[in-house]
């Protein structure tokens, strides 16, 4: 609440001034003087009567007054409403006093609709004020273009020349001798092609800040349909000895189009939507206006019924009209690359840098071809949401992909505002950034998982196999050995890769292997496969696996003077069992079961999740191990 000091006889004391104040009270003016026109409308033809019964019904008066009443006070309180909240503001002053206008020539352009008989000098007072109010519109609108939204060369002079000239040619044909009524639709349309040459001049002006140009495009496209559908319609018609096209009191409701326009720019609503907003306003109204232009011209020129006619516009408008908009709004937005693909792959590039510093660098990169702004510098602004500041001008881009935020300022070279969907763009590209870097970092666990798994593998089992062959004096045995850690390089080598193997292939090459290690020894392999094929196990429980079966084949071959090597495995629902016995001179289960090579298999076995178990069997010690299935049976 704003609170204005006032002195007086009886002291100080303060008087209220709100907005709401004001709007109030303005807004009851408007509606008192509605109500009165309105009870001026619905006078029978008999005359002027209080009593409510012989008033004429809403159905059978003419709509066309209601439309002008509606009109006019709908365009008096949406100025009315701006002016309370920016009183100071000469743009809506301005603005305010058109209001009053349009209001005057509205609620008196309907005095031939009226059934209450009226002397000649009270219709003449119609088109008095009428006439005045339509042409103060005018005048009020053209000074308003020179000032807003930004201050034209000349102002100072072409502010009351528009006065004098459009004043004096008004005040002719109302009063005196040269009083011509009909003369009020040749001045508003000379007014109407002199306020589109203002937003015109006001669009050029404003092209070198980004704001005033926003607001310059959408008066321009406001004032170009409202203004535009007028005179084409109405005042273009009448000038020229031709009937309008349609009814002047309807085509009031055009003049809705330029309040609500201006409304909107002159409280900056949305600052940085308003040029995007604007040339969809005017591409929506070109295809209206195509579409029944062809309409006319089939139904004239080429005699076709109104069905065939429309559906044919249609398809014009839809095959024609319609991509041609489209390859220009691309045009006009710059063709910033907004698909998901073209962004992910642009965020993938810069995500997947091999150090912080190129993150950084391809981020800031990305920024500036993506928003082309003039200025773009660090910030400590808190907050991970983008947002925009200074009516359009700054765009806030939260802290990603190794850089901090940053202050992005002068959308498009300067020639643009940042607006919504820079920020929908820049979320977009922050949460894909995020998502590239999960995926990096979980791509570099896993690769650092492997490389971590490949070099135990070398340093416990390649490693040991290796120094136990280098002092070993039996050149069998050094062989063996040999043998053993070249069939594990060739596992470390071939399958490292594999996120899991088949178990069958696994199998049937072990099964091989083991039997070629047997054979010169004698030894027969008895090998027995219980499973369904397309089961998997994970390279750490394939590599477990076989390490097992090697080291009992292993201790069959150097110790248990058997002749038959059994192997059974059998899967289960959620594991792998396996069963190995031979045939030879057994062994104490309690004294072997301290032995570091069954420690070795024992903690292979447990570290991929599976059991281990030496137990005797009725033809003597059986080793058990079971490997978990990944993901169970598929």
């Amino acid at each position: 609440m704003e609170n204005v000091k006032l002195l007086g006889a009886g002291g100080t004391r303060y008087a209220s001034s709100a907005p709401l104040t004001r709007l109030v009270a303005l807004s009851v003016l408007g509606g008192v003087l509605f109500l009165a026109m309105a009870l001026v409308a619905l006078q029978p033809a008999s005359g002027w009567t209080w009593n409510m019964a012989a008033w004429r019904s809403l159905a059978a008066t003419d709509p066309a007054i209601w439309s002008s009443l509606v009109t006019g006070l709908l365009a008096y309180l949406v100025s009315v409403w701006v002016w309370a909240l920016k009183p100071s503001d000469p743009a809506a002053t301005l603005f305010a006093v058109s209001g009053w206008a349009t209001l005057l020539f509205c609620f008196s352009s309907f005095a031939p609709s009226l059934a209450l008989p009226l002397p000649d000098t009270t219709v003449s007072w119609f088109w008095i004020v009428n006439m005045l109010g339509a042409s103060a519109f005018g005048i009020i609108m053209i000074c308003l273009f020179l000032i807003y939204p930004a201050r034209l060369a000349y102002w100072r002079i072409l502010v009351p020349a528009t006065v004098a000239v459009f004043g004096v040619w008004t005040l002719l044909r109302t009063f005196g001798p040269w009083r011509d009524f009909a003369e009020v639709q040749r001045i508003t349309t000379v007014e109407m092609l002199v306020i589109v040459i203002a937003v015109a001049w006001q669009m050029r002006a404003s092209a070198d800040d980004p704001r005033q140009a926003a607001i310059a495009r959408w008066l321009g496209a406001s004032t170009l349909i409202g203004a535009g559908a007028f005179i084409s319609t109405v005042a273009l018609p009448i000038t020229f000895g031709a009937s309008p096209l349609i009814r002047e009191n309807y085509a009031f409701t055009f003049f809705l189009i330029i309040y609500v326009g201006l409304a909107v720019g002159l409280m900056r609503y949305r600052l940085f939507d308003l040029g995007a907003w604007a040339y969809r306003l005017v591409f929506y109204a070109l295809a209206v206006l195509l579409l029944i232009v062809l309409d006319l011209f089939m139904i004239a020129i080429l005699s076709l019924g109104q069905s065939q006619a429309l559906g044919i516009s249609l398809l014009l408008v839809g095959f024609a009209y319609l991509p041609l908009r489209e390859r220009l709004w691309r045009r006009i937005t710059s063709g910033k690359p907004s698909g998901d693909e073209a962004l992910f792959q642009q965020v993938l590039d810069v995500s997947f840098k091999p150090n912080r510093l190129e993150r950084s660098r391809a981020w800031v990169d990305l920024l500036q071809a993506h928003f082309r702004p003039l200025e773009m510098e660090e910030t400590t602004r808190a907050g991970e949401e983008p947002s925009i500041g200074e009516e359009g001008l700054v765009l806030w881009v939260p802290a990603a992909v190794d850089s901090p935020a940053y202050r992005l300022k002068y959308n498009n070279q300067g020639r643009s505002l940042f607006g919504t969907q820079d920020v929908v763009s820049v979320r977009h590209l922050v949460h894909l950034s995020q998502q590239a870097r999960d995926s990096r970092s979980a791509y570099d666990r896993g690769v650092s998982e492997e490389r971590i798994r490949i070099a135990r593998d070398l340093h416990d089992n390649i490693g040991a196999q290796l120094m136990r062959a280098l002092h070993s004096d039996a050149s069998e045995k050094k062989d063996a050995m040999i043998r053993d850690t070249l069939a594990d390089l060739r596992d470390v080598i071939n399958h490292a890769h594999q996120s899991e193997l088949s178990l069958d292939e696994m199998l049937a090459d072990l099964r091989a292997e083991t039997a070629d290690r047997l054979d010169p020894h004698g030894v027969t392999l008895m090998w027995t496969l219980q499973a369904e094929a397309g089961l998997g196990l994970s390279p750490a429980c394939v590599h477990a696996l076989r390490s097992v079966i090697r080291e009992a084949a292993s201790n069959t071959i150097k110790h248990a003077e058997a002749s038959c090597f059994r192997v059974n495995v059998d899967a289960l629902r959620d594991h792998i069992l396996v069963e190995i016995e031979d045939n030879g001179k057994g062994f104490d289960i309690q004294e072997v079961g301290r032995g570091q090579g069954l420690r070795n298999m024992r903690a292979r076995v447990e570290s991929v999740g599976g059991n281990f178990n030496l137990q005797q069997s009725k033809s003597g010690p059986q080793l058990v191990a079971s490997f978990p299935l990944q993901g169970g049976r598929k």
